[in-house]
Formats: structure tokens, C-alpha cells, sequence
């Protein structure tokens, strides 16, 4: 899931280009549909790792900011499907492959389900 999901970030930068300066965190958020698990990626001009209200930010309208997650996620719960892609993306980080200009200047990179505790990934 690490090619997919780099390939998807690298999409997003290229359709939208580098934030501005003053976008200092990024969440990828998670939720459930009809279709399955779905991942998007949202940018904030606050961040405060003591509340995690600051990733309450209105969802994306462009398509190209969403991802179906892998079919097989289906059969396994929320938790799984949140720990699962923490750890992708954990590791995409400490590999070094999150360190592209569209993240340039964020403090904090975190995931979670919409309505849930958010895992800090930087």
C-alpha cells in the first residue's frame, strides 16, 4: 500500500502545488462509505497536539484528494484498518519519502477517523 499511497500524495502536489507557507499541518483522515474505507488528505493553518479540533477542517470538493483503501481492509475493524495505515504512513516518514515539498513546512503530519483521536505520524 506504500507505492499506492506515495503515488496519491505525489498526485496531490502535482494537481495543487506547494501550500502556502502558513499550512503547518496536514491529517489524513479515514472514514467508511458503501465503497469501502477511504482515505483524504486535508491541510491546516493551526495545529495543537493537545486538541485534536484543529483537524475538524471542511473535507475536500477535488476528487484527486481521496483514496479508496484496499479491498481487503473490508473485513477488518476501524482499528485495524487506522493501525494498518498509521504504520504505512509512520514508515513512509522515518524512510524519508514524506520529505517532498508539499509537507515542507507542516509541524505535524497526523491520521484518524473522522470523529476519533488522531495518531501523530510527525
Amino acid at each position: 500500500m506504500k507505492e499506492n499511497l506515495m503515488k496519491w500524495i505525489n498526485n496531490i502536489q502535482q494537481q495543487d502545488g506547494v501550500p502556502p507557507k502558513d499550512v503547518i499541518a496536514f491529517n489524513f483522515g479515514i472514514y467508511e462509505d458503501e465503497k469501502g474505507y477511504r482515505m483524504y488528505l486535508v491541510g491546516s493553518f493551526e495545529y495543537d497536539e493537545n486538541d485534536d479540533d484543529w483537524a475538524i477542517i471542511e473535507l475536500p470538493t477535488k476528487m484527486h484528494r481521496y483514496l479508496s483503501l484496499p479491498k481487503e481492509l473490508e473485513l477488518q475493524t476501524w482499528e485495524e484498518v487506522l493501525e494498518y495505515c498509521a504504520n504505512e504512513l509512520k514508515e513512509l516518514e522515518k524512510e524519508g519519502k514524506l520529505n517532498i515539498p508539499l509537507f515542507e513546512n507542516v509541524v505535524a503530519i497526523t491520521i484518524g477517523f473522522d470523529d476519533g483521536d488522531l495518531i501523530r505520524i510527525r
